[in-house]
């Protein structure tokens, strides 16, 4: 029913006499009908909503906690807490939001909503197991240590999990001592299950939890290594260890073995899929636990000249007779001559790929996963909410490297070059696959105008500038470049006099470009911005927004307007983070910074706000006046704003207060020497300490558990300082201990244990 006919509702119901009179007088009746419609309408919106609030399917998040009380459910930490960022709310406007809090992976809803379904199978193994995956959003394997222990064998109640020592000739169940999926017997070990120590022993049960996700990148442009016959996973030509696609298990009451976890794939374990697919009898299917197309729940996949490449050249061969195409092998380093035959290798661990004499020239496309921390930097995750509402746009372009849409463009340059003939509008230019665009990049955009290049929601362009920078150039104080959901391997040069530059869930490799071991490949920054032309001042109005993205260094002019950092990592590979131009330690102008986890110096001329950042090296800010820096950590030697429970300070500040309240009761004299020890000896522990500080690792920029809990807990809402605080990590494990203190049975004592 169109709106028109809605409105007029009432008005249809009245006699033709009143309408006719109504008409008459110019219809003052349907207009009064009108409004007593509209909120006829408001009312029966909210008795329909009413009736949805009965079900905790579809009520109102303020109705869950109600109907949690009905079944005596102890509510969770949920998102409802989080208070969104009201930076990104006023910087990006033109977004279509409606609102930017990531996800955290905590389902209240679905908690509440499987309260009965988690009571009628209280205790047992593979519900508690469920119970920690739904309540953390990490997947998980709950693994009774009882079963594990080694003990004399009883004839008449045989154990056969308990194995009397390990098979050295099992390299692959060798290889999975110590782990989640370990099968071998253990004497017993009488602590408590912890990260580091205890285990087995009969009252244990670990909680094993994965907090890396995989993400699934499809049809991607294998990298071309030295030789014309290797080749890279990543298109950045890194290490990058293969990751399995996160599966759920087929069924309730089983277990998750390692098929259904995202974690990095062990060369053993792929080595094993392949072998226990090379015994099947025929006929087989093209396609291994996993090796084979998306589609069918592979976890990569590799194209040869645009065909799929089958894991045997025969499927239906004996094993006897059996002739592999894919073959499991070690090729770091490269080996020091090609493979034989119609092979292709694959080295799972480094992502990397060696093409047999038997094949001639190929093209390699690849389809795999990647293990990040979370969304961000630009990947194939949701984050319809980022991308720009295409509604304020006056043109739209699209790109896709094979078969375009109709009017659509195979190159970025291409599109370019048509925004350029339409006279440089407002514009989206949105890429639509996961291809590496390798051509030259040069943006001028035009007065009081915007561009931007985004990526599609769920897929990662990956963009090759010529030369590694995409330059904008041009006098245009008052326009926008906005690039968003990109993979960038380069930097962004502002060679003219520009306004804004925003990145959105996007990364400028740091150092442009990655070497073969996977180190930056120069030192030049990400975003390097022109300070002077001919003597003058330029880039006055020039504002560097970035959120969620991954950026190397940035210089910027000391008399540009202003940079924001949110939910982002800026990597000063070796160098200071940030500084202006042409220097390594002048102060830019002023910044605003949250969650975010800088990797090198700090230097601003002002701080308006520092909130839950780490910085790993020193910060310096020259007025110190105005702004704050709180929830931070702060090295020693800092010079910031004033501070509010900053690390080490806020420690140091408590160690030093019990340390006088106790010598102030024993009438034990404190000098001032044996305070410089306390402050001292804080220094040296409380650091923040990463999983991986090298971009391309799957644990870049990831605190390690042993981090001190200062900082793992430090930010305003008890979740961690730096990028990830947005994560919620620490509050999904004390989620995780608040269930299984109601559903672990009694005398037992869990553990947990992360595994990424």
């Amino acid at each position: 029913m169109n709106t028109i006919s809605k409105m007029n509702q009432l008005y249809e119901l009245m006699p033709a006499v009143y309408r006719e009179r109504d008409a008459a007088e110019g219809y003052p009746l349907r207009a009064l009908l009108h409004i007593i419609q509209d909120q006829a309408e408001i009312l029966h919106t909210d008795i329909r909503q009413l009736w949805d609030d009965f079900f905790i399917e579809t009520c109102k998040p303020w109705v869950i906690p109600y109907i949690g009380d009905l079944v005596s459910n102890n509510l969770l930490y949920d998102a409802s807490r989080i208070v969104p960022s009201k930076t990104a709310e006023e910087l990006f406007r033109d977004l279509t939001g409606p609102d930017f809090l990531p996800d955290m992976g905590i389902r209240i809803r679905a908690d509440v909503a499987k309260t009965i379904y988690y009571r009628r199978r209280k205790g047992t193994l593979p519900m508690l197991e469920e119970l920690a995956r739904d309540v953390t959003g990490w997947a998980a394997h709950a693994v009774e240590f009882f079963r594990l222990l080694e003990w004399t064998q009883n004839l008449n109640h045989l154990r056969s999990e308990a194995e009397d020592c390990i098979d050295l000739r099992g390299l692959e169940k060798v290889d999975r001592l110590d782990g989640a999926f370990d099968i071998w017997s253990h004497t017993v070990d009488v602590r408590d299950p912890a990260q580091t120590e205890g285990g087995h022993n009969i009252p244990n049960i670990g909680f094993f939890l994965w907090r890396l996700q995989s993400y699934p990148l499809i049809r991607v442009q294998a990298r071309q290594a030295g030789q014309p016959w290797q080749y890279h996973f990543s298109p950045l030509g890194n290490p990058a260890p293969l990751f399995n696609r996160w599966r759920r298990e087929g069924d309730a009451s089983g277990l998750a073995n390692e098929y259904h976890v995202p974690a990095p794939i062990r060369l053993l374990f792929f080595y094993d899929d392949l072998e226990r697919y090379r015994l099947q009898q025929p006929p087989r299917l093209n396609v291994t636990d996993l090796y084979g197309p998306f589609n069918q729940e592979g976890s990569f996949y590799i194209e040869r000249n645009e065909s799929g490449v089958d894991p045997a050249i025969d499927p239906k061969a004996m094993p006897d007779v059996f002739d592999p195409q894919i073959v499991c092998c070690r090729l770091n380093p490269w080996p020091a001559s090609q493979p034989v035959g119609q092979v292709i290798a694959v080295d799972v661990e480094h992502g990397r790929i060696a093409v047999g004499d038997g094949f001639g020239d190929v093209t390699m496309d690849v389809s795999y996963h990647y293990g990040f921390s979370a969304d961000m930097g630009g990947g194939p995750y949701e984050r319809g909410k980022w991308i720009i509402d295409s509604s304020l746009a006056d043109l739209q372009l699209f790109v896709q490297q094979d078969s375009p849409p109709p009017g659509g463009h195979s190159s970025l340059g291409s599109a370019l070059t048509e925004w350029t003939n339409q006279g440089k509008p407002n514009t989206i230019i949105t890429i639509l696959d996961n291809r590496t665009y390798d051509e030259p990049l040069d943006i001028e955009p035009a007065d009081d105008a915007w561009l931007g290049i985004e990526g599609a929601n769920g897929v990662r362009p990956h963009i090759k500038p010529n030369g590694g920078r995409i330059r904008i150039t041009g006098t245009h104080t008052d326009a926008t470049v906005t690039l968003n959901g990109l993979l960038v391997e380069g930097g962004v040069d502002v060679e003219g006099d520009f306004g804004t530059l925003r990145l959105i869930h996007t990364t400028l490799v740091p150092g442009r470009e990655l070497r073969e071991d996977g180190q930056p490949g120069t030192t030049d920054p990400s975003v390097l911005v022109t300070d002077t032309s001919g003597g003058a001042n330029i880039n006055t109005n020039f504002e560097l927004q970035a959120a969620f993205s991954i950026i190397g260094p940035v210089r910027i002019p000391e008399h540009a307007q202003k940079i924001y950092l949110l939910d982002c990592i800026v990597d000063g590979i070796g160098a200071p983070a940030i500084a202006a131009t042409g220097t390594t330690d002048q102060p830019v102008t002023s910044g605003t910074i949250e969650r975010t986890t800088i990797f090198g110096q700090s230097f601003f001329r002002s701080i308006e706000l520092a909130t839950e950042v780490i910085f790993t090296e020193t910060l310096y800010t020259e007025e110190r006046h105005k702004g704050c820096v709180r929830f931070s950590f702060v090295p020693h030697g800092s010079r910031t704003p004033r501070r509010y429970r900053c690390q080490p300070d806020f420690e140091t500040e408590k160690v030093i207060r019990k340390a006088k309240d106790r010598a102030k009761a024993e009438g034990i004299p404190l000098g001032s020497s044996d305070l410089d020890d306390i402050r001292t000896e804080i220094r040296a522990w409380l650091v923040p300490s990463f999983r991986a500080e090298d971009y391309g690792m799957p644990g870049y920029a990831q605190l390690r558990i042993t981090s001190p809990v200062q900082i793992r807990t430090g930010a305003e809402d008890g979740s961690e300082m730096g990028v990830f605080g947005h994560l919620k990590q620490p509050q999904r494990e004390t989620n995780l201990g608040i269930r299984l203190n109601e559903y672990l049975p009694f005398g037992l004592v869990p553990g947990i244990i992360f595994v990424t």
